[in-house]
């Protein structure tokens, strides 16, 4: 979905709010070793952002399609969409980030026919295992 400019803030009971990262939207898919960060246009940035190719890759699940954003933010933690091009000397930026939203395939399956609900659960279960020691896995389903 398309980010859409309103005059001012609201508020809907049951919507979902994210902040605006100002990046390249990518796709990135992972089956077993194989890792690809594929723009909106079509065009595979995997050896462009091996680093995240990498830390994709190393996630604890054979099948994987993460849907979000790659960003470089300035010291102040703005996303700073001219800085993935060229970072400006002198600049204080982080190095570039993949903002995961979606989780559209897992393991289980493809996941896009389930709930938006759904899908972010399964997405913070994939970060959350990203985040444990491989002992620690076993305890999760």
């Amino acid at each position: 979905m398309q980010p859409t400019l309103i005059a001012k803030p609201f508020h809907h009971e049951g919507w979902v709010y994210e902040e605006k990262v100002d990046g390249y939207r990518m796709v990135a898919y992972k089956d077993g070793d194989r890792v690809q960060l594929i723009s909106r246009q079509g065009k595979d940035h995997t050896r462009r952002f091996p680093e995240l190719a990498e830390a994709i890759k190393s996630l604890r699940f054979r099948t994987l399609v993460l849907d979000g954003e790659v960003a470089v933010y300035d010291e102040q933690l703005i996303s700073r969409f001219e800085w993935l091009r060229q970072l400006p000397k002198d600049s204080v930026a982080t190095p570039p980030m993949f903002m995961a939203f979606d989780c559209l395939q897992l393991d289980e399956g493809d996941l896009r026919s389930q709930a938006l609900r759904v899908r972010r659960e399964r997405l913070e279960y994939v970060l959350d295992r990203a985040c444990l020691a491989p002992a620690d896995t076993a305890t999760l389903g």
